[in-house]
């Protein structure tokens, strides 16, 4: 008889890309064809300080593991303040309104 090990899964939430092996984050980014996701341009986003606190983009990742192999994650960030905006909020409004959404609703 064959007995059945049981994971063990745990959350982590990451302050650094870095802290996380490239291979393992681009395993689950690379099939999202977008570079916005993979382990490379965060890093650098990260290294070159446009994402810090001071910017207004604290980053945050959020991982899951199983026992110690990465199964999950989503680059996050803590958001500061609303000044320096890559795009301004009022823009995203403006845009949903003009396709029939209202936030309000």
């Amino acid at each position: 008889m064959q007995s059945q090990c049981n994971p063990q899964y745990s959350v982590a939430w990451i302050s650094k890309i870095a802290e996380i092996p490239q291979a393992e984050w681009d395993a689950l980014a690379m099939p999202l064809k977008t570079p916005f996701f993979e382990w490379e341009w965060l890093n650098a986003m990260e290294k070159s300080g446009s994402t810090t606190a001071k910017t207004g983009w604290l980053p945050n990742h959020l991982t899951v593991w199983r026992d110690r192999q990465l199964v999950a994650a989503a680059p996050l960030y803590l958001k500061g303040h609303s000044y320096g905006e890559f795009v301004f909020d009022h823009q995203w409004a403006d845009l949903s309104q003009r396709f029939g959404y209202s936030i309000l609703s």
